[in-house]
């Protein structure tokens, strides 16, 4: 098992090699995270091997909210008729040379825990996400996030649940 460490993104770290599969998500990595960093639209994280400075993985969180109607009606009731406030997974994207070694688990973990960090401080109902494809969906739908009725790809996690997984976790 490769030890990896998660750590922001600087000027240091390789990244003109990367490629997700995704052209859009190589072209963020590539020209977009510095200027996300620079203007506080979005923090990235990348992923490298310990001693190392080649992006192997990434992903990109900011502020963000879910418009109320985008719940299932279920989950509506009691919660307050305005945005409610979410941390936003922006982009994750792991390295076709790095891919099935959970390392787009591993990324995500990382982000769920910075995000209960956050709500240990600020209002914070959950996380949300709009995967790329149907094949990121499925990744998010496997570890309990819900679908949301406004896009097909967006999908939310309780903060509640991201407890649980945690505590669980020990």
């Amino acid at each position: 098992m490769t030890d990896w460490t998660i750590e922001r993104l600087n000027n240091h770290h390789a990244r003109e090699a990367f490629c997700c599969g995704n052209a859009s998500l190589d072209a963020f990595l590539m020209t977009l995270a510095g200027q996300y960093e620079k203007r506080r639209l979005g923090k990235t994280f990348v992923a490298v091997r310990a001693g190392e400075n080649t992006v192997c993985g990434y992903y990109t969180s900011a502020a963000g909210s879910l418009d109320l109607s985008a719940l299932p009606e279920k989950q509506r009731k009691k919660l307050p008729k305005h945005p409610l406030p979410t941390v936003h997974l922006g982009r994750l994207a792991v390295d076709q040379n790095h891919q099935g070694q959970r390392l787009g688990e591993t990324l995500l973990f990382h982000f769920l825990r910075s995000a209960l960090d956050a709500a240990n401080t600020i209002g914070v109902f959950a996380v949300d996400v709009r995967a790329t494809d149907d094949r990121a969906r499925d990744f998010y739908l496997k570890y309990g996030f819900l679908p949301l009725q406004d896009i097909p790809l967006h999908l939310y996690l309780p903060m509640r649940t991201v407890e649980q997984m945690f505590d669980a976790k020990g």
